[in-house]
């Protein structure tokens, strides 16, 4: 093979992985920045990945630490939604703000009161009703999800509300 045939080689093989790479930017460009269901894309892909985590943490404290379900759910949300401030702020809502002492705090007491409902649910589903307490996490998780996203983005990093 001459040099200018495995240069056009190289040429067509580059074109290839740069059109490749091309066309998975834009499918990932056209989930995550859709302008109706890109913001809940990517609160579904950060709050699903925190949910999976609050998961197996809780089983790990529950399973292997012989921790009560409530002192285990508290600790495993309580931990994910550290990370998940970070999620939310930088990806989901994409908020540059620099304010992040406010946005914390209120994150935080969006996430308390998300605690409150998690715990209380938990409690009436394991202890009252008698379901397994990963299926009742999940159950709750349901209820969670929607209010930290409705809070997270009407309160939390809404820059045009005061606080």
């Amino acid at each position: 093979m001459r040099f200018h045939q495995k240069s056009t080689v190289r040429k067509y093989l580059s074109w290839q992985k740069n059109n490749k790479l091309n066309y998975l930017y834009k499918f990932q460009s056209s989930i995550f920045d859709h302008p109706i269901w890109g913001e809940k894309t990517r609160y579904l892909l950060v709050g699903g990945s925190c949910a999976i985590a609050d998961l197996l943490v809780l089983y790990i404290l529950v399973e292997f630490f012989h921790f009560w379900y409530l002192i285990a759910a508290i600790i495993s949300f309580s931990l994910i939604s550290l990370l998940g401030y970070f999620g939310q702020k930088y990806f989901t809502f994409k908020n540059d703000s620099r304010n992040h002492a406010r946005q914390l705090s209120v994150f935080f007491v969006v996430s308390g009161i998300g605690l409150l409902v998690n715990t209380s649910c938990m409690f009436f589903f394991v202890s009252i009703i008698g379901i397994w307490y990963i299926i009742a996490n999940v159950i709750t998780k349901l209820v969670v999800f929607i209010w930290n996203y409705l809070a997270n983005k009407h309160i939390t990093f809404n820059d045009n509300l005061r606080v």
